[in-house]
């Protein structure tokens, strides 16, 4: 089956290479990898789409690089399974060039690079992430608040709290979780304030981080 998906891919007909690409990546084996990596640079779109999804399927080192360099894909929808796959993956050499994309003009494609770098949990993303907790799109300020929570870096808390006053009740959940991952004792007293918020879960949350931080604070 691999060497008629090999002749496959060499097809000048872009739909039997998207095909092909489509089902190396749906069969999960690693040696369709290589084979992913080179339709990632394919002339045709639909196929470098179907390549970044692939491996995204995989998670494998050796895509990281080419997933890097697919972040300035030309097509929207390879840099956002591209910022997917990489977040699957871990890798940290994908920090940097995640933190390139959390800029991407594409709101799609910012909120799967914040995911990603909470996934891959590398502090040296904090002060970017806190940026994205600005950014004009709900859901990248979602991300980039549990991503913060993940990192648990205390350089956060400042603009956590302040992500408590977002417009959006599901950011500011998040920023209350957040606290209560990063359990520092001056989130406690905004927390405490957001126990009135007008959203239940928002309430919800807000106490469950209170109670993380005043169990840490005891222990110490």
């Amino acid at each position: 089956m691999l060497d008629s998906l090999v002749r496959q891919l060499k097809s000048n007909d872009p739909a039997a290479r998207t095909k092909a690409a489509a089902t190396l990546g749906n069969s999960g084996e690693k040696s369709a990898v290589s084979l992913l990596v080179r339709a990632l640079v394919d002339e045709n779109r639909h196929v470098r789409r179907a390549a970044s999804a692939g491996l995204g399927q995989v998670w494998t080192d050796e895509a990281v690089t080419p997933l890097c360099t697919a972040l300035n894909d030309t097509d929207w929808f390879v840099r956002w399974n591209a910022a997917l796959a990489l977040g699957l993956i871990g890798d940290r050499r994908a920090v940097d060039p995640l933190i390139g994309a959390l800029h991407d003009v594409n709101r799609y494609v910012r909120r799967n690079a914040a995911e990603a770098l909470g996934n891959i949990r590398n502090t040296s993303a904090t002060g970017w992430l806190i940026e994205s907790l600005q950014d004009p799109d709900v859901d990248v300020r979602w991300n980039a608040a549990d991503a913060l929570g993940k990192l648990r870096d205390q350089h956060a808390t400042d603009p956590l709290i302040h992500a408590l006053s977002d417009p959006d009740e599901f950011v500011r959940e998040r920023a209350a979780d957040a606290l209560g991952r990063i359990r520092d004792v001056r989130a406690a007293a905004c927390l405490q304030a957001a126990l009135k918020d007008t959203n239940d879960d928002v309430r919800k949350t807000a106490k469950e981080a209170l109670e993380k931080i005043q169990l840490r604070a005891a222990r110490s």
